[in-house]
């Protein structure tokens, strides 16, 4: 069947119309599906954010957001302060007590702290004679040499070789007791006191916030007796006050009576006797001359001329 040129034309055009509405109609649904992906990558944006605020929520302290509490600010000046100073108070008025009442501690007798300072002699020449020269060196073991042979500051004792000696008959260990015991006394009567107060007047009471963060573990120990299981455990009670107080104060204690402290601990220490089983000290001696009689000599003295010369004149 033949055509003619307007039959042709025709055709062409109505091929033409369709391929172009194809076209257009492959446009618009790209268009869609860049439109939609756009809409999907916003969701997804969105549902991020929202699981994020939910993870934090999640991983705070309670499961939902707690009020924040305003305190009184009286209740710093009211129960905060006051059980501060009279825990500091009382820290330092037991101890004073406790110099008054207690048992004054003998010290070491004069020949038995001679006997232990020849005894450090003999170490410390031991342990430092290359700091002298050879003659300072061979004049003291010399000297300390026939000072340990003869056990010359020797400290002479009751006890007889092989018997130990009884701590219950020992004055100083009685007196070390007694004086223990009276330490304990005075620190229980006190914090026993102390404790009823602030439990009778200010129970419930919660005083402060800490600055800084803390883990669960510490609810127990900040918030003794609130029953309050969503609050941030950053808030202190005022009996987890007093504990921490009786914990936290012994430096200040220190700083305030350290001296006194010091003197105390030191003539208790120099008053107790030799433990059980330690070695005598006539033995102890012996083998000290022993020891000084081969004990080598190596002054740091020795060419030194030559060490100093060669470390600068290398430079």
């Amino acid at each position: 069947m033949a055509f003619g040129p307007f039959e042709c034309f025709s055709t062409l055009s109505t091929f033409q119309r369709r391929r172009a509405l194809k076209l257009s109609t492959e446009k618009t649904t790209a268009s869609n599906r860049i439109t939609r992906a756009r809409v999907l990558t916003r969701a997804c944006a969105i549902e991020e954010t929202m699981l994020k605020e939910i993870l934090s929520v999640i991983r705070s302290d309670s499961t939902y957001v707690v009020p924040e509490l305003t305190l009184d600010p009286k209740l710093k000046y009211w129960v905060l302060i006051p059980i501060s100073i009279v825990m500091v108070l009382a820290g330092v008025i037991r101890q004073y007590i406790m110099n008054l009442i207690g048992v004054k501690v003998k010290g070491m007798p004069r020949v038995k702290l001679t006997e232990t300072q020849h005894i450090n002699r003999v170490h410390a020449l031991l342990g430092n004679g290359s700091n002298l020269s050879e003659e300072s060196f061979q004049m003291k073991r010399d000297y300390l040499t026939k000072v340990m042979t003869e056990t010359k500051y020797l400290a002479k004792t009751t006890t007889k070789e092989g018997e130990m000696q009884n701590l219950f008959t020992d004055p100083n260990t009685s007196d070390s007791i007694t004086r223990m015991a009276k330490g304990n006394l005075a620190s229980f009567i006190p914090q026993t006191i102390i404790m009823w107060w602030v439990n009778h007047f200010f129970a419930g009471f919660v005083l402060m916030k800490l600055p800084f963060p803390l883990t669960p573990r510490f609810k127990e120990m900040l918030q003794s007796g609130i029953m309050t299981p969503d609050l941030d455990v950053r808030w202190v009670s005022s009996i987890s006050w007093y504990f921490i107080s009786v914990l936290g104060l012994n430096p200040v204690y220190n700083l305030v009576l350290s001296e006194s402290n010091a003197a105390d601990g030191l003539a208790q220490q120099n008053s107790m006797g030799g433990m059980p089983g330690e070695p005598k000290p006539e033995a102890v001696m012996k083998n000290l001359a022993n020891d000084l009689t081969i004990a080598p000599q190596e002054s740091c003295f020795d060419g030194i001329e030559q060490r100093v010369l060669g470390k600068y004149l290398s430079k």
